[in-house]
């Protein structure tokens, strides 16, 4: 058995009672979740004639974080450490920043000046909450402004009237589920042994593959306005 400080130690992985790569099964297992999203969106992706003649270099980055977000996800919970924890949290952080970029400018539409505003707030809004609650929600506050600005994405599609809005606001609520999933799981451990982690990476799986296929989307929408203008133009 390992004590308490080891427990709360790793974010509270009440899961993990014991040392060995065998002490989460469910939280290895949900990891998975991850890379089956990647592949799924990878032939997604591919299915579109347009989009798969193309290398938009931004989707496949965020597809092969995806991948990378399952994989180093597996390795943390089944060998714990310091440095497993840092590969662990580097590719999500890597995530949240490239697709904040990708949908300002693409579904967005917003200008650089427009974006880096936007980035800059974002950024300081995060840093503001964990520097305020360092420890709060189990140590999951850093991801509070991630689902804050999924919300402020969502309803500033509505106002556009733009169909996608209602993609942005469901992610924000699977988003806000499974980070009370995750803030959670420790204070459960005397009612349910395995915890509530795991349902922080089922949620954050099914997040990442709404969020993934929207960009997608407007990307083959895009390309579709623009062989219709093309073929337009030769009538």
């Amino acid at each position: 058995m390992i004590d308490e400080t080891s427990i709360s130690h790793w974010y509270g992985v009440c899961e993990r009672t014991a040392h060995g790569m065998l002490a989460e099964p469910l939280n290895v297992i949900s990891s998975f979740m991850f890379m089956i999203v990647a592949v799924s969106i990878y032939r997604y992706y591919h299915r579109h004639e347009d989009l798969d003649r193309r290398w938009i270099w931004d989707i496949h980055a965020l597809t092969f974080l995806t991948f990378i977000i399952g994989v180093n996800s597996v390795i943390f919970h089944s060998f714990p450490s310091e440095l497993t924890e840092l590969l662990d949290t580097l590719p999500i952080v890597m995530f949240i920043v490239l697709y904040f970029w990708s949908v300002l400018f693409r579904i967005g539409r917003c200008t650089l000046f427009q974006a880096a505003i936007c980035f800059v707030a974002f950024v300081g809004f995060s840093h503001m909450l964990v520097s305020q609650f360092p420890r709060a929600m189990n140590d999951s506050i850093g991801y509070l402004s991630s689902m804050a600005a999924l919300i402020v994405i969502a309803v500033h599609l509505h106002l556009k009237a733009r169909p996608s809005s209602q993609y942005f606001m469901l992610a924000a609520i699977i988003g806000v589920v499974s980070l009370f999933c995750r803030a959670i799981d420790h204070e459960v451990c005397s009612q349910f042994s395995f915890g509530t982690h795991f349902f922080w990476h089922i949620c954050n799986a099914t997040l990442l593959y709404i969020l993934l296929k929207q960009i997608i989307r407007n990307v083959n929408r895009e390309a579709r306005l623009k062989q219709t203008a093309g073929d337009s133009t030769m009538i």
